[in-house]
């Protein structure tokens, strides 16, 4: 009896150490799929595609995977490494662009011969300079240690808003799912026009804010300290060594990839809050996000996609949080993104059902008065039930 009762509990202790190696080599995704834009651009030609490939290939699988809602058990400096991995990842796939552009492998400027590489080009660098770019440096921009969240800054470069931690912090944290946050779409709003909106609301945010805490050091906006100028040494120091090393051609795929970075960035956010609504001022609960608990979309995104409760407490690490199954739910964020690109199919078959579900289970009695009115704003039906203010019970 205590021979079995050891080995139950060798066994048990096994299971428990191949769950936590698991757990962590799941974020090793992230480098991976950057490793693949590198790979790309190191063999030329039409492998420049590489980067990009990786995109359709990982919706297959998070379609397809079922939901994954488990706790991890990671081991944190390996986890941490990934990150810092796939910053040096970022920097290769720089390094090998520009290279395959200097040797020939990669040609931008042979007419209609070079239209596929370059079109390759494009989509391999912004997909990776998004995706998971993004994710990383969003965790890395809630450390507390000035390290990490430089890096973040760095690879917030490679999407053209260096700053984005100060609006974000400052600015979503706060006043998350009302109207003066401009990460939050309001109700009829197309991926679109908020890609446009979210991003002039980050800089204007972020320039606003650091002006005023300038001034109230008594110093001028202008100074050396405000940190735009950290953002615009950045991102002319990225565009600089691309047209030094690489040619005009290159630099022009160069600002044309950050750009459709910036709007995929900023899909992100579409996704993960549209159309909440919360009173300003008011608490954030557990229903004021959206939660795409995808298997490979958690990993890969290192996490953002489990989403509220990183509003609860943002110092939590990514792989810390818990995910929330009676929290309000999207499918695949990557067909959120792909259905998102057709407003109509978006509205009619994701947004407006889940939000529909949001107003009437979720949504405070003070929130359901807002939604009607966004709803009527919108143009949209109105179809929230009628229900004493004592029967509201917040989300678990």
């Amino acid at each position: 009896t205590q021979y079995a009762i050891r080995f139950k509990s060798k066994q048990e202790n096994n299971r428990s150490v191949m769950k936590q190696i698991f757990d962590t080599l799941r974020y090793y995704i992230i480098p991976a799929t950057t490793a693949m834009g590198v790979l790309g651009f190191t063999l030329g030609g039409s492998y420049v595609w590489l980067g990009f490939l990786t995109y359709p290939v990982l919706l297959l699988f998070d379609v397809l995977l079922p939901k994954d809602f488990k706790i991890r058990n990671a081991i944190a400096p390996l986890v941490d490494l990934s990150f810092y991995l796939h910053t040096i990842a970022m920097i290769a796939l720089y390094t090998m662009f520009i290279l395959s552009v200097r040797n020939g492998t990669n040609p931008l400027n042979e007419g209609w011969s070079s239209t596929g590489q370059i079109l390759g080009s494009i989509l391999s660098l912004a997909w990776l300079s998004a995706v998971p770019t993004l994710p990383v440096a969003h965790e890395l921009m809630h450390r507390r240690h000035p390290f990490p969240r430089f890096i973040a800054k760095v690879l917030n470069t490679f999407y053209g808003d260096s700053n984005r931690d100060i609006a974000h912090v400052m600015t979503h944290h706060i006043h998350l799912d009302t109207a003066e946050d401009s990460d939050t779409p309001f109700r009829g709003q197309t991926v679109y026009s908020f890609c446009i909106s979210a991003t002039l609301g980050s800089y204007r945010d972020t320039v606003n804010m650091e002006a005023e805490i300038l001034r109230k050091m008594g110093q001028s906006p202008w100074n050396i300290r405000n940190k735009v100028w950290l953002h615009l040494f950045l991102q002319i120091s990225l565009f600089t060594v691309v047209l030094t090393f690489a040619g005009l051609p290159a630099l022009l795929v160069c600002i044309v990839s950050v750009f459709f970075a910036k709007m995929l960035v900023e899909g992100f956010n579409y996704f993960q809050h549209y159309g909440l609504l919360r009173v300003e001022n008011g608490p954030v609960e557990k229903h004021h996000a959206w939660n795409h608990l995808g298997t490979i979309v958690r990993p890969l995104g290192a996490e953002i996609t489990n989403h509220i409760n990183h509003h609860l407490d943002s110092y939590i690490r990514c792989y810390d949080l818990t995910p929330e199954p009676k929290a309000p739910q999207m499918p695949s964020l990557f067909l959120c993104f792909m259905t998102g690109l057709i407003p109509p199919v978006w509205f009619k078959f994701i947004a407006k059902p889940a939000l529909k579900e949001w107003d009437n289970k979720y949504a405070s009695p003070a929130e359901q008065k807002l939604a009607r009115d966004a709803n009527a704003k919108a143009g949209w039906e109105q179809w929230i039930q009628e229900k004493p203010e004592t029967h509201f019970v917040p989300a678990e």
